[in-house]
């Protein structure tokens, strides 16, 4: 059911409305035409206009000063599409490593320099993890987020790092580029990372990456829990039933080990690294 217009905001709906106009024009547009287009005068469609192209939303070329869709509206539907695939698959494995390892299980993705969450279950207990869906963490101290940075070139590790910073949580957050590099590629050899109380003290979480049909880590897949439960003695149990919860969603979207040509085949810092076998 569609909403009553009482409750639709004028500027965001005229916003919204602009992205369609110029996703639907084949060419770039000026101010002009597109507040003609809208009915609206010039000065409030550039309001508008410069607070989609501040999100990234539109772009403006530079010799004709003229607007078209930014490469964030790519982004962000490429986000559902993945999500609409990702979930509905990745759900039951979600839920049966949950019951087996009686820990909170989360999946999440890549979304501009952070790890989103897309899907999550809650084991019932008294101590719960706050990875709720929609929800977002730090890319270097996460284990989601190191499961996923572990298979992508070693320039878009040091892009994000640059823009997003290595930001200090505990006092075993990693801090150095050096040292995140080091960490990735033993996380790529052993097939699962680990976050041992580097976001929040108390808590460790493990995870493996999820890859699609071209062999891309498209999503990681992980548990947490505090550290009385994911203890040392369990670490390596654990993470070898975390890599085959992924291992198996994986399969379900395609991917082939040895098979599958990743289009992220230069993981940080080290060459040798291979991708996952898959168990």
């Amino acid at each position: 059911m569609s909403p009553s217009r009482s409750y639709i905001i004028n500027s965001l709906d005229r916003a919204l409305q602009i992205l369609t106009i110029l996703g639907e024009r084949r060419g770039p547009m000026r101010v002009s035409d597109i507040g003609r287009k809208l009915g609206i005068d010039k000065s409030t469609a550039y309001r508008i206009i410069s607070t989609l192209r501040a999100r990234g939303f539109v772009e403006q070329e530079s010799d004709t000063r003229k607007y078209t869709l930014g490469l964030k509206v790519l982004e962000v539907a490429a986000l559902k599409l993945r999500s609409i695939k990702l979930v509905p698959v990745a759900k039951p494995f979600v839920e049966e490593l949950m019951l087996r390892t009686k820990e909170a299980v989360h999946m999440g993705v890549l979304a501009e320099g952070e790890i989103m969450y897309i899907e999550s279950e809650q084991c019932s207990g008294p101590f719960n993890i706050n990875t709720q869906v929609g929800g977002r963490a730090p890319l270097h101290s996460s284990a989601v987020g190191k499961a996923i940075l572990a298979f992508h070139p070693i320039e878009e590790v040091n892009r994000i790092v640059a823009i997003k910073g290595l930001t200090r949580f505990t006092d075993r957050t990693i801090i150095s580029t050096e040292e995140l590099h080091e960490h990735l590629a033993g996380v790529c050899k052993r097939g699962w990372a680990m976050d041992d109380q580097e976001t929040h003290v108390g808590v460790r979480c493990l995870a493996s990456a999820v890859f699609d049909h071209r062999g891309s880590a498209v999503a990681a897949m992980g548990i947490s829990g505090p550290i009385q439960h994911i203890t040392q003695e369990r670490i390596s149990f654990l993470g070898q039933l975390v890599k085959e919860a992924a291992a198996k969603i994986s399969r379900q979207l395609g991917y082939i080990p040895g098979a599958s040509e990743r289009m992220d085949a230069q993981p940080a810092q080290d060459e040798q690294r291979e991708a996952p076998d898959g168990s």
